[in-house]
């Protein structure tokens, strides 16, 4: 930059509900020059103040210093984003929380799994622009401090759904940090899009506890992945709400595969999808593992069979799974009751597509 050139205004962030997603997020934004601040637990803060975000790729770990703080503070400044990367269970609680932080002309965007976060967002800040995000590599927050990356393939889709907001400028920021970044017009369909591919692998591993690899080398097993998934293709068809790809998951691609007959969907399926999971556990398992008494089955599942119930499109599989899930998120005993033993999920499947 010569003395003649402006310096650039670097957008200055709010990651709120810094876990694996939020921290990853900030840490690749504040390496592109971004001014992010994270929100996160005291023992993730605390070890992100002491050697930054530490993000593991291909076994490489490499730290990024990022300003942490466990709560939202008075006078924190003018934030031009607020990110929010909370659990979707946990959302209206932070809604009331992140309050403080908004002035007018602040964008608040959601990088949360499953749909209705935006219509949240939207009716308890009616005056804010609203933005939606999705992230679709794999990461875990592995211990304090430390992000690991699963997937190479993936990157970043945002979606205005105030009608005023300009994305541009936050989809070249995620370029620059180095995303597979995308503008989508519809953000309805971006995130129905990446629900579809957060159900795959996901409610059946946790009920069982099994890895996903397992759902999708069993025929039966896989056949209930594949009509849960065709209801809610069904639902979004219902809604007129269209498939689209998002980087690295080519869900139209998915959705023609699933149409197949079963056997042969899996042939097709099983080696890609169930060996990119591998034996990394999905979502719900660790909502599960760590007994918060809460899952983001409601978001998923749940809401296929929501809106199943309004369009009139039957949902039976996706019916049998959200209650079962809710009920072993209740009681471990009930989630005694399925833990490696699919003949009894497989049981009460079976009865449900027969009616």
């Amino acid at each position: 930059m010569t003395d003649r050139e402006p310096a650039i205004r670097q957008p200055n962030v709010l990651v709120f509900g810094a876990g694996a997603v939020g921290s990853f997020l900030g840490a690749r934004l504040a390496q592109a020059g971004a001014n992010v601040t994270l929100l996160g637990r005291p023992q993730h803060v605390a070890a992100v103040g002491r050697e930054g975000v530490r993000l593991q790729v291909a076994g490489s770990t490499t730290s990024q210093a990022v300003k942490a703080a466990p709560e939202l503070a008075a006078g924190q400044g003018r934030f031009d984003y607020v990110l929010l990367t909370v659990k979707s269970y946990d959302t209206q609680e932070a809604l009331e929380q992140l309050y403080p932080a908004l002035l007018p002309g602040t964008v608040v965007g959601t990088f949360q799994n499953g749909v209705g976060n935006e219509e949240l967002i939207a009716q308890a800040y009616p005056d804010q622009p609203v933005l939606s995000g999705t992230l679709t590599l794999a990461v875990t927050l592995d211990e304090p401090g430390l992000v690991v990356q699963h997937s190479r393939r993936g990157g970043v889709g945002i979606a205005p759904v105030s009608p005023e907001v300009n994305v541009g400028p936050l989809v070249r920021k995620m370029a620059e940090a180095g995303f597979a970044s995308r503008r989508y017009s519809n953000f309805r369909s971006m995130k129905w899009s990446k629900l579809l591919g957060n159900m795959l692998g996901n409610v059946q591993s946790a009920i069982l506890d099994v890895p996903p690899t397992q759902v999708f080398a069993d025929p039966e097993l896989f056949r209930y992945e594949r009509l849960a998934f065709r209801e809610a293709a069904a639902v979004m068809d219902r809604m007129r709400i269209p498939v689209t790809a998002l980087p690295g998951i080519p869900v139209p691609t998915v959705r023609r595969i699933m149409g197949l007959p079963s056997l042969l969907a899996q042939l097709f399926l099983e080696p890609r999808i169930g060996g990119a999971r591998g034996n990394k556990m999905p979502s719900l398992w660790w909502d599960l593992r760590r007994g918060k008494g809460r899952t983001e089955v409601r978001v998923l599942n749940g809401a296929v069979v929501d809106a199943g119930a309004r369009a009139s499109v039957p949902t039976p599989v996706n019916s049998v799974l959200w209650a079962i899930m809710e009920q072993v998120t209740a009681s471990a005993t009930e989630w005694e009751r399925y833990r490696r033993q699919p003949a009894k999920l497989k049981t009460l499947l079976r009865t449900a597509t027969r009616l």
